[in-house]
């Protein structure tokens, strides 16, 4: 529907308006209710006159509401009941104001009275929920709730920043606080609902939230405009999104949503550092009180490395102990070559990740004798259970990534020998089992949802 401009622009005044009679018509009942309770009629005169004005403004916020909601974006059936509780608050409103201007009998007008205004009260507010509903949401009024509300209810933030939840603990709160005033079910801005994964997985009247080429993402788009763009998202006049806040979605709409996926299973160290700063977790954090003592490594060994592409930084100042990450844009062939080069710094490696290196099984035997070895991600490889035997004999390893490869619970009895094996991402396995021990399977199919 076409509609002019200039209705679009008074129907955008309702939100103002529309607090005027409802202060009106509660002043009105409680001054009924003093006289009601004190068996005066000292106020008559101002509850007649608050009524008529009452009504007057709910009869103009009706009409600016109409007004509108003819720029679309509502929910027709959230829409309706709040136009039709408005209609009926103005109806009960001047009911009311009748009932102190009418001569009618004593006894009966009294009546009247009474149900006309309780009534008026109850419609009103119920009235002012709805449109809560419409502008911020139907849980608006019920998230900070004990036991029954959206927070009470949310999943808790885990140690390390690693485990928390892409979707749950960081995307979602932003879109909850930035993004559902504008997209909720009763309030589809660009038919678009963010209120839950299958309302985004629907995406709206541009298509996907998640399209691809992700450079061409329409939400990615809208986000990163300038407050004073006419298509940015929030909306101008709303709070913005901070630059963090804009990169973590970036990095959740690239993936999809992500959902029911750890940081951890992902592997992006970037975000992870992001993620730890916005929600205040420790990013993976390295206990001094067990470190050992460690050679130093040459630091020409370790300079010729990171010119050849690999990634290597000091956990601890002095410490000679070593995260290091062979990037996978370097390819399989030239990951190999250089796992191979690691062999000086093998004592010293703390943290390796091989992720996205396409690692087969007869590949990984190097890392057997990191003996060191405390946290070793395999994510996104062609890895098999016949791969992950050479892991049982590592004293060291605490948390094993196996995302995404071809691994069933017949590995399970090679990483039962693994004996201080805290933590193992399974995610997008054929492992079904959800402990092992005293480790943790998280993501394992038979513990998901």
């Amino acid at each position: 529907m076409n509609v002019p401009d200039i209705v679009v622009f008074l129907g955008r005044f309702h939100p103002l308006v529309v607090h005027l009679p409802i202060g009106i018509l509660l002043l009105a009942f409680l001054m009924w209710s003093y006289d009601f309770w004190k068996k005066s009629t000292a106020f008559s005169q101002a509850i007649a006159f608050s009524l008529l004005l009452g009504t007057l403004g709910a009869a103009a916020s009706c009409l600016i509401g109409y007004m509108l909601s003819l720029s679309g974006g509502y929910s027709d059936q959230a829409l309706n009941w709040h136009m039709w509780a408005g209609i009926a608050t103005t109806a009960l409103a001047a009911w009311a104001y009748l009932s102190f201007t009418l001569k009618l009998k004593s006894n009966k007008n009294e009546h009247i009275r009474w149900a006309s205004l309780t009534l008026m009260v109850i419609v009103l507010s119920i009235t002012g929920h709805l449109g809560g509903n419409l502008t911020h949401g139907s849980d608006y009024l019920t998230e900070y709730a004990p036991i029954i509300g959206e927070r009470a209810n949310q999943l808790p933030l885990p140690r390390q920043v690693e485990a928390a939840m892409v979707y749950d603990h960081i995307a979602k709160p932003i879109i909850q606080a930035k993004c559902v005033s504008c997209h909720s079910d009763e309030k589809k801005k660009g038919g678009l609902s963010m209120v839950d994964a299958a309302s985004m997985m629907r995406g709206g009247d541009s298509g996907s939230l998640f399209a691809q080429p992700f450079t061409e993402n329409e939400v990615l788009r809208r986000i990163h405009l300038s407050e004073s763009d006419e298509d940015v998202m929030p909306p101008k006049g709303k709070t913005q999104l901070t630059e963090e806040e804009k990169k973590i979605l970036a990095f959740w709409l690239k993936h999809s949503g992500a959902f029911g996926l750890a940081l951890d299973s992902i592997g992006n160290d970037s975000i992870n550092h992001l993620a730890a700063v916005y929600l205040g977790l420790a990013q993976g954090g390295y206990d001094q009180a067990q470190m050992i003592a460690l050679d130093s490594v040459p630091r020409a060994t370790i300079e010729n490395l990171i010119t050849e592409g690999v990634v290597i930084r000091e956990l601890v100042a002095g410490s000679n102990s070593y995260d290091v990450r062979i990037p996978s844009s370097v390819g399989h062939d030239k990951g190999i070559e250089l796992l191979k080069k690691l062999e000086p710094l093998f004592e010293n490696i703390i943290w390796l990740h091989l992720s996205g290196l396409g690692l087969k099984d007869e590949e990984l035997t190097s890392v057997e004798t990191m003996d060191n070895l405390v946290k070793l991600r395999l994510d996104n490889n062609d890895l098999t259970d016949e791969g992950i035997k050479v892991l049982s004999n590592m004293k060291s390893l605490e948390v094993l990534n196996v995302y995404g490869n071809t691994l069933t619970d017949s590995c399970l009895v090679n990483l039962s020998d693994v004996k201080n094996l805290k933590t193992v991402y399974a995610w997008k396995t054929g492992i079904t089992a959800p402990r092992l021990g005293k480790v943790m399977l998280i993501g394992a199919e038979s513990s998901i949802e």
